[in-house]
């Protein structure tokens, strides 16, 4: 059959899975019930998860870390970033308008809310989630754009958690499984590459006894604030911190776009490969 579509976003009850042959490699999980959507699991090209859920000596503390998640920590005042602070608000996910399945890709498009804990609308947001394979190497990259347009006049406040946020799994960290940090300006490892600009960075480690996986994560140049800083810890999290320095102000129906794309791939970090990507990235 020309065209049968290899990846394919299987729609679930709670969930939207990107399927591989029918086996999921990323979920993009919405519940209802939950603070905002977020990816989980990545199965990454050894057949193991790649990220994690919550911090692996804090769980609790850190329940907000969902795998990959997108969030910002004051929205008008509002916390779209921790769970369980008092002026916590919510991303509702509303519906997905769309979904294609084409070969070796596929993608969705959601309406997400932000919504704060009194029930008042701050923005709604396009968000469109796709995957793309290579089934030679069984690698893929996660593609993510999100469209922000504001219900009312909005400010994202100055602050190191905002947006895009990667928990890895513990094997892969620096601290646990002896995983390494590495940035497109040659710099390792939180101690060297906390708070510094840089086009990409990746986390990978060991997945197994005998294997590595990764995760490179591309800001795109169009992004605000590009190349951002990076917020970093050896523990497994990294974040492009859009707004460490400034924060941005919206008009009423003003739109703000970030994209984002996610490698996930076999072995240990391969920078002239991850600059070569991070090109083709930006042309798109």
């Amino acid at each position: 059959m020309k065209g049968f579509p290899l990846i394919q976003a299987i729609p679930h009850p709670d969930k939207v899975s990107f399927a591989f042959n029918g086996e999921e490699l990323v979920g993009y999980v919405f519940n209802p019930l939950g603070s905002r959507p977020f990816l989980f699991p990545v199965v990454g090209p050894s057949g193991r998860y790649v990220t994690r859920i919550g911090h692996p000596h804090d769980p609790h503390g850190h329940n907000h870390h969902l795998s990959i998640w997108l969030g910002h920590q004051k929205v008008n005042g509002v916390n779209f970033w921790e769970q369980n602070s008092p002026d916590a608000g919510k991303q509702i996910h509303r519906y997905v308008s769309k979904i294609f399945d084409g070969g070796l890709m596929s993608f969705l498009t959601s309406r997400v809310d932000w919504v704060g804990p009194d029930g008042d609308l701050l923005l709604t947001e396009t968000r469109t989630v796709g995957v793309e394979f290579m089934a030679d190497t069984r690698e893929f990259f996660i593609d993510l754009e999100h469209e922000f347009k504001s219900s009312i006049e909005l400010t994202f406040g100055q602050t190191p958690f905002g947006f895009l946020g990667i928990r890895v799994s513990k094997t892969m960290t620096v601290n646990d499984g002896g995983g390494m940090i590495l940035n497109s300006e040659g710099m390792r490892n939180e101690e060297e590459i906390f708070w510094k600009r840089a086009e990409w960075c990746d986390y990978s480690g060991p997945v197994s006894p005998d294997e590595w996986n990764g995760l490179t994560l591309f800001d795109h140049p169009d992004n605000l604030d590009h190349p951002p800083h990076w917020h970093v810890r050896n523990d497994g999290w990294m974040c492009p911190s859009h707004f460490l320095k400034r924060e941005v102000k919206l008009r009423p129906n003003e739109s703000l776009r970030v994209k984002y794309r996610v490698f996930v791939h076999s072995g240990r970090a391969d920078p002239n490969r991850f600059s070569d990507l991070f090109e083709e990235f930006c042309q798109e």
